[in-house]
């Protein structure tokens, strides 16, 4: 039997240019490899990284826009992760959103903004959790991943990935690297970052999406004209891993 595989996909959204950035989600969805059971695309890529762009670009979950995309879903046979401005009735979120062929399966909203988007949307207070056909999945968005303690409540949910959405810039690409390794290693999860690449209203992104294993290691990177990356998901390398290095044993022990 064949494993699922995820895969991290990465581009560069053209402001404010949904239609647009759906065609692109749809190209990069279907050029993924076979046995792809979910994909995973960067924070705000439906509408593209600019927090002055916000309130003309709210998206409503569900709504036309996810409607579209669960059509892409249908079409591609790939589960999709999507970052867009959320809007619930007057609040609005920095949100990823996972569909299945089915619609909307879960919507996470960011919990620590960073500099300027707590001018634009509201902060949350609660991780996501959704069963996949890759695993049990966390969120998180972009400066989340810097607070270990959010990660820490995924593990504690006994979950096998960690999903990452950011739009991190080219001069922090290090610790973006450095902090996707070391939740996969002290959550003992795999680790799925998609991230922004090019340049929006002068920020220029790092890309480097990865995928990083439960040991800490990179195991799928995009490169330069690759914007796809991949790897299967098994629970022989989660049991190995954490066999290895027992911190979810060792935690909970302490906790009781």
């Amino acid at each position: 039997m064949t494993e699922p595989r995820i895969a991290t996909c990465q581009f560069e959204p053209e402001l404010g240019n949904i239609d647009a950035n759906l065609d692109h989600i749809e190209r990069l969805a279907a050029s993924v490899c076979d046995n792809t059971a979910l994909a995973v695309f960067p924070e705000l890529c439906v509408t593209g990284y600019d927090v002055d762009l916000v309130q003309s670009t709210q998206i409503a979950v569900p709504g036309p826009i996810t409607d579209r995309l669960r059509t892409i879903v249908r079409e591609t046979g790939v589960d999709l992760v999507v970052g867009l401005p959320e809007i619930d009735g007057d609040t609005i979120y920095n949100s990823l959103v996972y569909l299945s062929a089915d619609g909307v399966e879960g919507v996470y909203r960011k919990q620590r903004l960073w500099g300027a988007e707590a001018d634009s949307f509201s902060a949350a207070a609660e991780p996501t959790v959704v069963e996949t056909p890759v695993g049990r999945a966390g969120f998180l968005l972009c400066y989340d991943l810097n607070f270990p303690e959010l990660a820490l409540e995924y593990s504690n949910a006994d979950c096998d990935i960690l999903i990452v959405s950011a739009a991190w810039r080219e001069s922090f690409e290090r610790d973006w690297r450095v902090l996707c390794r070391a939740r996969a290693l002290d959550q003992t999860c795999f680790v799925v970052g998609s991230n922004h690449c090019g340049s929006q209203r002068g920020r220029r992104h790092a890309g480097s999406s990865l995928i990083a294993s439960p040991q800490g290691e990179i195991v799928a990177q995009t490169t330069t004209g690759i914007a796809t990356a991949s790897t299967a998901v098994t629970p022989e390398t989660l049991s190995v891993a954490r066999e290895r290095n027992p911190v979810r044993q060792s935690r909970r022990k302490n906790m009781d």
